[in-house]
């Protein structure tokens, strides 16, 4: 049985899984986004670790006649947490969609080539990565730099809380863009001329390391009786591809949360002209000898959550209702607006933290259900620029699964299967990360001997959506009209501020 931890950008998920792959107990807590107001997107680590504990003690509170064999960790990517040498964060966490950090990375690359870069850590040059987060603070917070014990990610963060040890795996360290994926260690050259001390990350270890067992406090305090070892995390897309099924190459996970990505795991690693050309990063995966790529746009969930807050201030249903409502009282064909689904800038094809979201089509008798429409086909199109680039990039996508908070809705997955104009795996869990979590503990402890035979006996069969082919040939053209928009706005956009 696996006690499996998610900390994401919106809330942080316990699960406790069983050998073939049950859930015998789930708990969420929502996590506050601070800044929003100020264009800041942050997270408190104290905040995080209080509502953590929690949640632990409940979930193994309700499997107490059970016995738990390993703790898994995963959790967003790039999101960075000064600690002091006492273990206390010493400010609030600055997440990658945060735009702070983008003019410390152009200064980098005035001191490092940036194809020199791009050739060490295997990612797209973007502000979204630790790295540059680290920078800003050490330029804007000195003291906060200066006090720095070490910066940690959420998931040697959390690994940190529960075992003491600060390990960090090849995958989540690849996100910091100080990690050197040829050789699997911290790049001094990008160190060096970032002036940073590698001694403030934490060591890197591959992905299915066992870190050590939980701290004797922390034991209590979660109510176990005996010691469990601890895994060391890593990056949250990992997990949920192989909470997917998605365990060799030629097929991917589309995770739809706050932010929306796809993980397609590769035999070897991206050319780093590939990277750069199609703006998809290459990073290590949880199994020695194989690589998985990332592309992402950073407003899925996020634009939904903005829609029914505008929209619905005064009403009294739950979001739940809102939006299973508004699932059920709208079609799938085509709309009769475009939406950008730039509301934090773009991602992918270009990395532009300027990019601003945007609804076309507005009329004086437009309704919010036509609104909420366009988000959805919105963040569809983008889903397909994404697919495009990585096929452009020679990556074969045989099967896209879907899972995530999104996955919930049949019209988005509808509109999807529509758009992306080919069928759509819809996962049963809609919270993938701790199947794949359990997926990966289960060979770690010799339960299963690979990742094949472990995904055939614990990972459900997903549902298939298949595309409505009277649609998408509509659908095909309106993307191609959507994939101009971004040069329509850049101008406007990057002046406005």
């Amino acid at each position: 049985m696996y006690l499996c931890i998610d900390i994401g950008t919106s809330g942080i998920k316990t699960t406790i899984v069983n050998g073939v792959g049950d859930v015998l107990s789930y708990a969420r807590r929502t996590l506050t986004l601070h800044g929003k107001q100020d264009k800041k997107r942050e997270l408190d680590p104290v905040e995080v670790k209080e509502k953590l504990f929690q949640i632990c003690a409940g979930v193994i509170n309700d499997c107490k006649d059970k016995k738990i064999e390993l703790i898994t960790i995963a959790g967003l990517g790039e999101a960075v947490i000064p600690i002091s040498s006492n273990g206390k964060p010493l400010a609030h966490s600055i997440v990658g969609g945060d735009s702070r950090g983008a003019e410390q990375l152009k200064q980098l690359c005035e001191r490092l080539d940036s194809n020199k870069i791009v050739e060490i850590t295997g990612l797209n040059l973007s502000y979204i990565y630790s790295l540059n987060k680290i920078l800003y603070m050490k330029q804007y917070f000195p003291e906060v730099h200066k006090n720095a014990w070490k910066y940690l990610c959420f998931t040697d963060y959390v690994g940190y809380l529960l075992t003491g040890e600060t390990k960090i795996d090849y995958s989540m360290a690849s996100r910091t863009m100080a990690f050197d994926i040829n050789r699997n260690s911290w790049s001094k050259e990008i160190l060096a001329a970032a002036d940073i001390s590698p001694e403030l990350f934490s060591a890197p270890v591959p992905g299915n390391t066992i870190i050590g067992g939980i701290l004797p406090a922390v034991r209590e305090e979660f109510g176990l009786t005996d010691d469990v070892p601890v895994m060391v995390g890593s990056h949250d897309h990992i997990y949920n591809a192989l909470g997917c099924g998605v365990v060799e190459s030629n097929s991917c996970s589309n995770v739809v949360g706050t932010t929306e990505g796809f993980t397609a795991i590769l035999e070897k690693r991206l050319k780093s002209e590939t990277i750069a050309k199609n703006q998809i990063s290459c990073e290590p995966f949880v199994l020695n000898g194989l690589y998985n790529t990332v592309a992402w746009h950073n407003a899925a969930g996020a634009i939904v959550n903005w829609f029914v807050d505008i929209f619905y201030q005064s009403s009294e249903q739950s979001l739940t209702q809102i939006l299973y409502k508004l699932d059920r009282s709208i079609s799938s064909e085509p709309g009769t607006l475009m939406a950008v689904p730039h509301f934090a800038g773009m991602t992918v094809r270009h990395m532009d933290e300027k990019a601003k979201g945007a609804i076309i089509g507005l009329t004086a008798t437009t309704t919010r259900e036509e609104i909420f429409k366009a988000i959805m086909e919105g963040a569809a199109y983008e889903c397909r620029v994404i697919m495009d680039e990585i096929i452009s990039a020679g990556i074969s996508l045989d099967k896209i699964v879907v899972s995530g908070g999104g996955s919930k809705s049949p019209l988005w997955m509808q509109l999807k299967a529509n758009i992306l104009d080919r069928p759509i795996y819809k996962s049963v869990y809609p919270d993938t990360s701790a199947m794949g979590g359990a997926l990966l503990g289960s060979v770690v402890l010799k339960h299963y001997p690979d990742l094949k035979e472990a995904a055939k006996q614990m990972i459900k069969k997903p549902e298939i959506i298949e595309p409505e082919r009277s649609y998408c040939r509509e659908y095909g053209e309106r993307y191609l009209e959507y994939r101009e928009l971004y040069f329509k706005l850049k101008d406007v956009n990057h002046k406005l501020e």
